[in-house]
């Protein structure tokens, strides 16, 4: 049988669809303008907010002869707090909770509050954890704990050992007895003896709290940390 023959391969192909053009930005020249303009104001005002809270004046109750706790020795309720002064819920307990709960049971005699260090912060925290125990050696732990707390977040490093001399010459310590405590390092070992207990209670976080022994992590709010105080004082009774 005779083959059929072949029909020659064609040499047209079928044109290919067009691939859609990238699409053009929709945000006009002048809307971008606004939105850079928008960023930059919000960056300068955080800039400009920073150095008011930095330059802010620091406030001195001058509460003289008191260390490092507050409360009579022999009160039924002791709080235990383990913070660093780089922490931020520490800083929002100790400016917030932690002065409603002094102004709320200082003069019952009830409960005695002690402040200790707990680092986590390193070498700057450190420094400012011994600087607040130079400011103890004058009575006047209580305002340059608040001063530090206060401080935070104002700079990079809110913690140098020239910024700590300035924060107590603000609140008028006698910087000739202050200053030589702080550069040579006079409480390290203090320092370092209090992060030493809390590692041995299990202390991981800042701040932890311990009411009559009992271990709280965190910064709960103040009526959770009273109902916690109040237990305390019922159990105690």
């Amino acid at each position: 049988m005779a083959k059929q023959p072949q029909k020659p391969k064609s040499a047209y192909s079928a044109p290919r669809k067009p691939q859609p053009a990238p699409k053009k930005s929709k945000l006009s020249p002048a809307l971008l303008i606004g939105i850079i303009g928008a960023v930059v104001l919000v960056f300068a005002g955080i800039i400009l907010l920073a150095n008011r809270a930095a330059n802010a004046p620091l406030t001195a109750t001058n509460r003289v002869g008191e260390g490092t706790a507050w409360g009579p020795v022999d009160a039924p309720v002791t709080v235990i707090d383990y913070s660093d002064y780089g922490c931020s819920h520490c800083r929002d307990f100790a400016l917030n909770q932690g002065k409603q709960l002094r102004e709320e049971y200082e003069s019952t005699g009830k409960v005695r509050f002690e402040f200790k260090h707990m680092i986590i912060g390193g070498t700057a925290t450190r420094d400012a954890a011994n600087a607040s125990e130079c400011a103890a050696d004058q009575g006047r732990f209580w305002d340059y704990h608040d001063a530090l707390f206060a401080r935070q977040g104002t700079s990079a490093n809110p913690f140098t050992k020239p910024l700590l001399k300035r924060y107590a010459a603000e609140l008028g310590l006698d910087s000739a007895q202050f200053d030589p405590c702080v550069d040579r390092n006079a409480h390290y070992n203090t320092v370092a003896a209090s992060e030493s207990e809390a590692r041995a209670k299990g202390v991981n976080a800042t701040p932890t709290f311990f009411i009559n022994g009992e271990k709280i992590e965190g910064a709960r709010q103040y009526e959770q940390f009273k109902a916690s105080v109040d237990a305390a004082i019922a159990a105690a009774q």
